[in-house]
Order: structure tokens, then sequence, then C-alpha cells
């Protein structure tokens, strides 16, 4: 009985082997690889949109604040 455990799980581990370095699976596990970097590079892309996107934000609330004042200073008339 214990030489056929063997023999079988030799056999899943070949199996295992020759599935894992076969050609079709080489490109998904390359992509996998490369995943931990991609995070990296996504989270450093990220940050550096939402800084850009605070800076225009930013700068959209002073033009409208601008703009606001000088519609106000023009709405206004003078009480006689």
């Amino acid at each position: 009985m214990r030489v056929v455990i063997t023999v079988v799980s030799f056999v899943v581990f070949l199996l295992i082997v020759w599935w894992a370095y076969s050609g079709r699976q080489k490109q998904r596990f390359d992509e996998a690889a490369n995943l931990p970097f991609a995070d990296d590079d996504m989270q450093e892309r990220t940050v550096e949109e939402q800084l850009a996107e605070n800076r225009r934000n930013s700068t959209d609330i002073k033009s409208a604040g601008q703009s606001a004042a000088r519609a106000t200073a023009e709405q206004e008339v003078p009480h006689v």
C-alpha cells in the first residue's frame, strides 16, 4: 500500500511540474511574477494623480472665489 501511495504521489508531482513549466502557463506566471512591481508603480501613480487633482481643485476654488467676489461686486448697487 505504501508503494502505491508513493508512486501515485510521485506521478501527481510530475504532472504538477509539467503543468507549471508548460508553455501555455508562461505568460500567466510572468504577469503574476511582476504584480508586486506593478502595484508599487500604480500606487505611486495614484498618489501623483491625487496631488495633481488637489492642485487643480485648489486652483478651481480660488478662481471660483474670485469670480464670485467679482459677480457680487458687480451686482451691488449703492443705495441712495
